[in-house]
């Protein structure tokens, strides 16, 4: 991880507590903006990329749980460290079920904040590969699907070529010798009218194929019954 590349934003009502969070980000060599409140922060967000936002809990005007909800709904890639007090703990706990990463208890230890910002850091990039992965899986999926089906097709454009010249073929033999219709699944013993006509044939006799007999014995029973 390059930690050049990272950007930490700091948000919290303190001035003092905001100095030192950032101070201790930035010797750990991380970038880092701060903002002094909830408003100011969502406006930073939307300006720049930050990986990583310590947020304060309790803050005046838009509160750490209104401010988590904002980021996760229009950040989602971004992740949230609270920040808060001993008596706020469950609150903290909380926060992590609507998407938080973790919390820091003030006052904190300068090594715990490091450690719990690189840890949401290395989720981020987990993360990010792991959409990166499926989207290249669904693109992958969906460009040998469609080869398939451009194969497919000309497969039984050929298929139905070749239908229609041993129709008209067979259909100038002599009556003995028509047989050979006969050899064909039901579905292709007479005339096609259209490409689509022998593709709807094909598939049929290729699902019969794999559901197996049973399949058309049911389907001729459903067929039975309804007459």
């Amino acid at each position: 991880m390059n930690r050049e590349q990272e950007r930490v934003l700091v948000v919290d009502d303190e001035e003092t507590v905001r100095d030192l969070l950032q101070r201790v980000m930035k010797e750990a060599g991380y970038d880092v903006v701060t903002a002094a409140n909830g408003r100011d922060a969502l406006d930073k967000l939307s300006q720049l990329n930050a990986g990583v936002v310590l947020l304060d809990m309790r803050m005046p005007g838009m509160s750490g749980m209104e401010v988590l909800q904002e980021i996760t709904t229009n950040w989602p890639e971004t992740c949230v460290v609270m920040v808060t007090a001993v008596a706020d703990t469950q609150t903290a706990i909380d926060a992590m079920k609507l998407g938080a990463y973790d919390y820091i208890i003030k006052p904190f230890n300068r090594d715990e904040v490091v450690q719990k910002v690189q840890e949401a850091i290395e989720k981020r990039e987990l993360g990010l590969q792991r959409k990166h992965f499926l989207v290249e899986l669904q693109q992958s999926v969906t460009e040998q699907s469609e080869q398939m089906q451009a194969q497919f097709n000309e497969l039984v454009r050929t298929l139905a070529r070749e239908h229609k010249l041993i129709y008209e073929l067979t259909m100038k033999q002599p009556e003995n010798a028509k047989s050979a219709l006969s050899r064909l699944p039901p579905e292709l013993q007479g005339p096609m009218s259209s490409i689509e006509e022998f593709s709807d044939a094909l598939l049929k006799i290729l699902r019969r194929g794999a559901l197996g007999p049973s399949y058309e014995a049911s389907t001729d029973d459903g067929k039975d019954s309804k007459q």
